[in-house]
């Protein structure tokens, strides 16, 4: 292999390793959905991630390699004998430019999302004392607690890794004491999940801390709990833990196989957080839906008047604003972005700590299940940065209030707004705790 240039611009790199050999799925990799091998599936997803710069798949497969490469990808035959993906895209690391970033992208996982891969790069871009960035998300089940093939992780104040465990980090001792078991204090209790984490499999890595990683002895905890990341943690490695609303599956057994194709067969959809450059499109879906969802409601000058400049302005001061504000949208392939959301810190009128502004799609994707997936995306990121409550203010003649109460919303106020010199009667609705039903 060519030895390794200097990186001046610390170039982020994906590679995703893709062992042929699977033992309780054979050749999972190169198993069809949809007509394409799931491999593709996994890399289409790593290379929508805007702030990766190349995707390389790394395999010890001559049939792996010419896949990747047909469909007009890059990827790299490695050594049959690694023991670890690590290992794999460690082979590979050691061509690439000095300081690269190295994300570490499992091959299984044809579902995870770009945000999710954004997030974990952004997080060791910020801080030049990160060795390793990896995510977690939040547990919504008990048997995932109890399980031993769900890995847990617990944090400092700081969001740095203490500890990874397939036992229930951290041990609520004093519910399990008043209940008799962890299971009945789960299930006693509902707050007590907020305590766990689930370590998810993606890693970003410092090219040099890789290799220095890779060349590392196992060490007794790595040994004891099979888990390759204590290894780092125990000598010393700084491991910054980032939280994430995206859920991914990871495809070991033909029952996931069978989960994940059907999920990519009833929806093309991708959902992911917005960005600045995605304002013109979503100032577009904005006008034209309300203009095609309220014609008929609202008075026709004000809806003629709508203009997709005005609406850019307003969303490049939402993103650039001081307080918390974040926004998802929902991308179609071929029509680009159809739908988003958005929601921020409440502006204090009410009780509720987070204030969901709007959902809106384009009217052709209505009844796609594209509203409910919004809802839960922005439900579950309030919920990750603290915010235990929302409120949503809708018109009162609004054709969506069903869908707000189908989402566990109850009225709770009513106001007024002026729609182009008519006032209109608003309803308040309101989400006590923001945990529930995520």
């Amino acid at each position: 292999m060519k030895p390794a240039e200097k990186n001046h611009q610390k170039n982020v790199i994906a590679i995703i390793p893709a062992r042929l050999f699977s033992t309780r799925l054979p050749n999972k990799l190169l198993l069809p959905i949809n007509d394409k091998p799931l491999i593709l599936w996994t890399l289409a997803q790593a290379k929508k991630a805007r702030n990766v710069s190349r995707v390389i798949v790394a395999t010890d497969s001559e049939e792996i390699l010419r896949v990747v490469e047909e469909s007009g990808n890059e990827a790299v035959l490695t050594s049959e004998n690694h023991q670890s993906g690590s290992d794999r895209i460690a082979e590979v690391a050691e061509t690439l430019p000095e300081n690269s970033i190295i994300v570490n992208v499992q091959g299984d996982e044809p579902l995870i999302s770009p945000t999710t891969i954004e997030k974990a790069v952004s997080a060791i871009l910020q801080d030049d004392s990160i060795d390793v960035a990896t995510t977690c998300e939040m547990i919504h089940d008990i048997k995932d607690v109890l399980s031993a093939d769900v890995v847990k992780v617990v944090c400092d104040e700081n969001g740095f890794a203490l500890y990874f465990s397939r036992s229930p980090i951290p041990f609520p001792r004093e519910a399990v004491k008043h209940y008799g078991s962890l299971e009945n204090a789960l299930q006693a209790d509902a707050n007590l999940l907020a305590l766990f984490r689930k370590h998810t499999g993606l890693y970003v890595y410092r090219r040099e801390f890789l290799l220095k990683f890779t060349r590392m002895k196992q060490t007794n905890l790595e040994k004891t709990e099979m888990l390759e990341q204590l290894r780092a943690l125990e000598n010393g490695a700084k491991i910054k833990v980032v939280e994430v609303a995206e859920s991914s599956i990871g495809v070991d057994t033909a029952e996931d196989f069978e989960r994940v194709g059907q999920i990519l067969g009833r929806q093309k959809i991708i959902y992911r957080e917005a960005t600045a450059e995605d304002i013109p499109q979503i100032a577009r879906v904005h006008v034209e839906s309300w203009q095609k969802s309220f014609a008929g409601i609202a008075p026709p000058e004000y809806l003629n008047q709508m203009s997709v400049e005005s609406r850019i302005k307003r969303f490049e001061q939402a993103f650039s604003q001081k307080s918390f504000y974040k926004m998802f949208v929902a991308e179609s392939p071929e029509k680009g972005i159809v739908g988003f959301a958005d929601f921020g810190a409440s502006s204090g009128e009410n009780s509720f700590d987070a204030d969901l502004y709007a959902i809106y799609f384009l009217p052709e994707f209505q009844r796609k299940g594209i509203g409910g997936k919004l809802f839960r995306l922005c439900q579950k990121e309030m919920s990750a940065h603290g915010f235990k409550s929302m409120s949503l203010d809708a018109l009162a003649v609004s054709p969506y209030r069903a869908f707000y109460e189908k989402m566990g919303g109850r009225i709770v106020g009513e106001d007024k707004h002026d729609l182009g010199g008519v006032e209109f009667k608003t309803v308040i609705y309101g989400w006590d705790d923001l945990k529930e039903k995520i």
